[in-house]
């Protein structure tokens, strides 16, 4: 009897990453995301996002197809102050292998992670890739919105957990 091992989940960052801003000032209501793709398909399980102090009220995590589809939404429990945090969609989500996809989270009263003029080409998580020169996206309002802005290469610290 041949028994597969367990697969362990692939995200970009690890937990020990963290961010240069591990809280912004902007205190606005805005949805933070990440464009991505997989060299080969699977399935996303979950959204992660790393908090800090400021970074307060309900998280709402979603999944989206690349012109805006909504594919899956979860709400965080349990958070801690400060740190990465996880959520798990049920169910997971398949997705198809070399299609751009956006992770993202929405921030109620802002104070989210950053980075800008990340430098993205440096991120190695195979089979995962961001899309292109900029994959940190962003959209303010008062509920969450598809993130399609952009802004000087930033990095909002938003991650994909991915099963292939």
């Amino acid at each position: 009897v041949v028994l597969n091992p367990p697969v362990t989940p692939i995200s970009f960052w690890p937990a020990t990453a963290t961010p240069a801003y591990p809280s912004t000032p902007d205190k606005k209501a805005v949805e933070l995301g990440l464009k991505f793709s997989s060299s080969v398909a699977g399935s996303v399980t979950g959204v992660r996002f790393y908090k800090g102090p400021k970074n307060t009220g309900t998280h709402i995590g979603h999944l989206w197809s690349a012109t805006g589809t909504l594919l899956a939404t979860v709400t965080f429990t349990g958070e801690t102050a400060s740190g990465w945090q996880q959520a798990n969609f049920s169910p997971a989500v398949s997705i198809n292998a070399n299609t751009v996809y956006v992770i993202s989270y929405f921030a109620p009263n802002g104070g989210y992670s950053a980075n800008l003029r990340y430098a993205w080409s440096g991120l190695n998580a195979a089979p995962l890739s961001v899309s292109g020169s900029s994959p940190g996206t962003y959209a303010y309002g008062a509920t969450s919105g598809f993130p399609t802005k952009t802004q000087s290469a930033a990095n909002f610290w938003v991650d994909v957990v991915f099963q292939p």
